[in-house]
C-alpha cells in the first residue's frame, strides 16, 4: 500500500489525503448523455478515502489466497498500482482496490454504494464479471461479460481501464495457473484485451499484455525469440546510442530545439519530465510480439529484422515536427512509400505523430517517430492521458472542443450501437473482437470527409459506414474517378464515390464482398426482414384459403366473422403476440394451418374438412398426390429421385414411401424443423425451416413432413461449414483432427487468405444429425486458432 500512495502522491498529491470523491477533479465524459461523475453524497469520513478503500478490501478477502499462495489483497493493490501508471483519477483508484469484493466475497453493490457512494458503486459494478447468471454454454458467457464490458465502458471509460490494469496483474502472475488455464486465459487476452488497448490507445499495456500471451499461447517461439534478442542486446545498445547522438546533432544544426535528458522517456508508463526541456531523442526496442509477428508475415529470420530498435524525436510544437521531419530526410534516405503523417490524419484511438523509415547508418533501415510532447503521452497513454490533462487544463484536453471530444468517443459510441443489435452470442464477440483489431485504412468521400476502416474492407463497407440506406441502394462506385465492382478493396488515401440506385436492394452474396461487422449486420437484418415481409404475405393467404377450405357451413362471411371471434383464443394457444406473428408463423411453417383451422372451427369440422364437395376434391387431390408420388418412386429409374422416405427416415403426411430428395441449399439433417415441397415428377424436397427455397414456394404445394422416430438414420449429407482461423502453421492439421477424431469425414475443403492475416476455410462435412453438427461445431472451437465457426 505505501508503493501506491508513493506513485500517486508523484501525480495526484491531493488524493493522498482525500477524504472523499468531490475533493478531486471531474474525468472526460463520453457521450453527450453519458454522466462520468457524480459528487460523492456521503458524509466525509475521518479516515482518507484510499486508506479507507484498502481497509475495506483487505477486510473483504481475508482468508483469501491467490495461486500462489500470497494473500488476495495483493491482486487488488496491483491492479491499482497499474491505475496509478496510467495516472488515473481517484475513483479509479478505489474501484481497482474494490474491484473483487462483489464478485468474490459476501459484500454487496449496495454495501458499496453505502460505504462509498453511487458513483463507485457504479464502477465496481461495470467491472464485476455476470457470472451468477444462467447461460447455455460458456461462449454466451463470455459474451455476456464482453458486452457488459462495452456498455458499461460507453457509461464510464474508466470500467475499462480497471478492467484492461485487472487483466495486466492476472497476466503477469499467470505462471501459477495450469497450462490449459494458461492458455485459455492468454487467448482471451490477445484476442479482447490487447485490441482494447490498442484501441484505447494505451501503446505501453498493450505491448505488455501482447508479450505476455506470447510467453503462453507459443513459449517455444517465445524463449528462442527471447534469447535472440538478449544476444544481440550490447550491439543493439551501442547503435541505438550511435544513432541517438547523430540525430540529436542533426537536429540541433536544424535549429530544432535545445537537447535535454532522456531520464524518464522509457519509463513504464511512457511518462516524461521535459518542463525545460525542448527537444528529446531517444530510441526503443519493439515488443518481442511485434518482433515475432514480423518475422511471421515476412518470413524471415530474426538476424534479418533490421527495426528492432525504433527511434523519437519528441518537439515542443507541431511546425517543429515538420522541421525535424525535413531535417531528417535532407541527412539520410527515405524509403519510398513509407512516410505517414498522423499529425495530420489522427488514427481513430486519438493517435497523432509523424512516422518516417530511413536508411540510416550502416545501411541499415530505422523507423523515425516524430511528435510533440502532448502527443506523446497520448500515444503512450491514450485514453488515459485525458484524465491527466482535464486536471491540468481544468476545461478540456489540452483545450480541446466539444467536437474534438465527440469524435475521439465516435468509435466507441458505434461499436455501443453493434453490440445493442447483436443477439447471437458468437456472433456478437466476433465482431468486438473485428471491431477492436481495426488495422485500419483511411479513404476520403468525395466531399473531403475522412473515413477509417478495416484493412481488407470493400466499397459496399464504404457505403455502409456512411450511412446505412447508401449501403443498401449501392449499385457501384467510382474508387478515384474509376468504375470498380462492389467487391472491389479500397486502399488508403482512396477517394470513394458511391453510385446509388433506389432498385438496388441487398443480395445475399453482398455477405461474402464485406468485413466489416456493421455491414454485415445491416445485410442480414435487410434479407430477415424481407424474408419476413414475405412469410407474412404467405401466412395470410394461408389463412385466407383456409377459412375456405375448413369452412363447415360454405358461408364466407360467417367464417371470417368466426376467425375474428376465436383470434385471440388462437394466439394465445400458440403463444403469439398478435394477428402479424400468426401470419409470420404459418409462413415460416413453425405451425400448420390445420391445427389453426382446428382452433378456429373444432375438431369435428376439420375431420370433416368443411363441404361434402370440398371434402371430395380435397381428398381427391390428396389421394392423387400420394399415389402419383409412390407410382413415380416405383418407376423411376433416376438413382437421384428414387431414395424413399422410409430409408430416409421422414413421414410425408402418414405416407412412408414417398420418392424424396432433400435441398442442397439448406441440407437439412435429423432433428432439425423441416417441411416439405411437392416437385412435379420429383417427388417431395425436403427443407430446413427457414430456407430460403421453402419460402420462396408455392404454399400449394408445401406438406407436412416430419422425421420418423421409428426408422433407423443411415444416410449422411453434406453440411458446408465456414472456419474463421489464424493464419498459421498446423491450424488445418488441427481442423482435420478435430472432425475425424469426432468419428466423421470431410468431403471437400476451399481455403482462402484474408488480407488481415487471417485464414478462410471452408469445409464439407458428411453429418447425420443435428446433434452430429453440434458436436463437430463444438470441436472445431475448442482447437488452437480456430476464431469461429459457421454453418453456410
Amino acid at each position: 500500500f505505501e508503493d501506491l500512495m508513493a506513485k500517486v502522491e508523484q501525480y495526484n498529491p491531493g488524493a493522498i489525503d482525500a477524504y472523499s470523491i468531490s475533493d478531486t477533479s471531474r474525468p472526460p465524459s463520453t457521450g453527450d448523455n453519458a454522466t462520468i461523475l457524480q459528487t460523492d453524497e456521503t458524509s466525509p469520513p475521518s479516515i482518507p478515502l484510499l486508506q479507507r478503500a484498502y481497509n475495506y478490501a483487505k477486510t473483504a478477502h481475508r482468508g483469501q489466497c491467490r495461486k500462489s499462495g500470497e494473500p488476495y489483497i495483493t491482486h487488488p493493490l496491483g491492479v491499482a498500482e497499474i491505475i496509478a501508471d496510467m495516472k488515473l483519477d481517484l475513483p479509479s483508484l478505489v474501484t481497482a482496490l474494490l474491484h473483487d469484493t462483489v464478485e468474490d466475497t459476501s459484500v454487496t453493490l449496495s454495501d458499496i454504494s453505502i460505504e462509498f457512494g453511487e458513483e463507485i458503486s457504479r464502477l465496481v459494478d461495470g467491472v464485476t464479471k455476470v457470472g451468477r447468471l444462467p447461460f447455455s454454454s460458456s461462449e454466451e458467457l463470455q459474451s455476456e461479460n464482453y458486452r457488459k464490458l462495452i456498455l458499461a465502458m460507453a457509461r464510464d471509460i474508466r470500467v475499462v481501464l480497471v478492467k484492461l490494469a485487472d487483466r495486466a496483474h492476472n497476466m503477469r502472475t499467470l505462471q501459477y495457473m495450469t497450462p490449459e488455464k494458461q492458455r485459455k486465459i492468454a487467448k482471451e487476452t490477445m484476442d479482447i484485451y490487447a485490441p482494447l488497448a490498442h484501441r484505447l490507445g494505451i501503446h505501453w499495456l498493450k505491448t505488455e499484455l501482447e508479450d505476455n500471451c506470447f510467453r503462453y499461447l507459443y513459449p517455444e517461439e517465445y524463449q528462442k525469440l527471447v534469447a535472440e534478442v538478449k544476444g544481440r542486446e550490447a550491439e543493439r545498445k551501442e547503435y541505438e546510442r550511435e544513432v541517438v547522438e547523430i540525430l540529436r546533432r542533426q537536429m540541433m544544426e536544424a535549429g530544432v530545439g535545445r537537447s535535454g535528458s532522456t531520464e524518464k522517456i522509457n519509463g513504464g508508463n511512457g511518462s516524461m519530465d521535459t518542463n525545460t526541456t525542448t527537444l528529446l531523442v531517444t530510441g526503443r526496442t519493439k515488443g518481442l510480439w511485434s518482433i515475432y509477428t514480423k518475422m511471421k508475415r515476412q518470413e524471415i529470420e530474426f538476424d534479418d529484422v533490421h527495426d528492432v530498435v525504433g527511434f523519437r524525436i519528441i518537439v515542443d510544437d507541431v511546425a517543429s515536427c515538420y522541421q525535424a521531419l525535413g531535417a531528417v530526410h535532407s541527412n539520410w534516405k527515405p524509403v519510398p512509400g513509407k512516410i505517414k503523417d498522423y499529425v495530420a490524419l489522427p488514427k481513430p484511438n486519438g493517435y497523432r505523430s509523424l512516422h518516417t523509415t530511413i536508411i540510416g547508418p550502416h545501411k541499415r533501415r530505422i523507423e523515425v517517430q516524430i511528435r510533440t510532447r502532448d502527443m506523446h503521452d497520448v500515444a503512450e497513454s491514450g485514453i488515459a492521458a485525458h484524465f491527466l490533462y482535464k486536471e491540468k487544463n481544468n476545461g478540456g484536453i489540452g483545450g480541446n472542443k466539444a467536437s474534438d471530444e465527440s469524435t475521439r468517443f465516435a468509435w466507441l459510441r458505434e461499436l455501443v450501437n453493434e453490440v445493442r443489435r447483436q443477439s447471437d452470442p458468437i456472433e456478437f464477440v466476433n465482431a468486438v473482437k473485428e471491431d477492436l483489431f481495426l488495422k485500419e485504412v483511411l479513404v476520403f468521400s468525395p466531399g473531403g470527409d475522412l473515413y477509417a476502416l478495416p484493412r481488407g474492407s470493400s466499397v459496399l463497407d464504404f457505403a455502409f459506414k456512411v450511412h446505412s440506406d447508401l449501403g443498401y441502394h449501392c449499385a457501384g462506385a467510382k474508387v478515384n474517378g474509376k468504375m470498380v465492382s462492389l467487391k472491389h478493396q479500397i486502399k488508403n488515401g482512396d477517394m470513394i464515390e458511391i453510385l446509388e440506385s433506389i432498385h438496388q436492394t441487398p443480395k445475399r452474396e453482398w455477405l461474402q464482398y464485406v468485413r466489416t461487422s456493421k455491414a454485415k449486420n445491416r445485410i442480414r437484418a435487410w434479407l430477415k426482414r424481407r424474408q419476413r415481409e414475405h412469410s407474412i404475405v404467405v401466412g395470410k393467404e394461408m389463412i385466407n384459403r383456409g377459412l375456405k377450405e375448413y369452412n363447415p357451413r360454405g358461408d364466407d362471411a360467417a367464417a371470417r366473422k368466426e376467425y375474428s371471434r376465436k383470434l385471440d383464443h388462437v394466439l394465445t394457444t400458440f403463444k403469439l403476440k398478435d394477428e402479424k406473428h400468426l401470419f409470420t408463423a404459418l409462413g415460416y411453417g413453425q405451425i400448420s394451418i390445420k391445427n389453426v383451422m382446428t382452433e378456429v372451427f373444432g375438431a369435428a369440422a376439420i375431420a370433416t374438412r368443411g363441404h361434402s364437395h370440398s371434402i371430395n376434391k380435397k381428398e381427391k387431390d390428396d389421394q392423387f398426390i400420394i399415389q402419383s408420388l409412390e407410382n413415380s418412386s416405383q418407376s423411376s429409374n433416376n438413382p437421384q429421385f428414387t431414395a424413399l422416405s422410409n430409408l430416409n427416415g421422414i413421414i410425408v403426411g402418414q405416407e412412408r414411401n414417398i420418392m424424396l430428395k432433400f435441398c442442397k441449399n439448406c441440407s437439412p439433417l435429423e432433428g432439425e424443423n423441416i417441411q416439405g415441397v411437392i416437385s412435379k415428377g420429383k417427388g417431395v424436397k425436403i427443407h430446413r425451416l427457414g430456407c430460403k427455397y421453402l419460402l420462396e414456394a408455392d404454399e400449394k404445394r408445401i406438406v407436412d413432413v416430419r422425421w420418423d422416430d421409428e426408422a433407423i438414420n443411415t444416410s449422411l449429407r453434406p453440411v458446408q461449414l465456414q472456419v474463421l482461423c489464424e493464419d498459421t502453421p498446423g491450424v488445418l492439421a488441427n481442423m482435420s483432427r478435430a472432425i475425424t477424431t469426432s468419428g466423421f469425414n470431410i468431403g471437400n475443403v476451399h481455403l482462402r487468405k484474408l488480407s488481415n492475416g487471417r485464414g478462410l476455410a471452408r469445409l464439407e462435412v458428411m453429418l447425420k444429425s443435428l446433434e452430429d453438427l453440434e458436436n463437430v461445431i463444438k470441436r472445431l472451437r475448442q482447437e488452437d486458432g480456430i476464431l469461429e465457426v459457421t454453418r453456410r
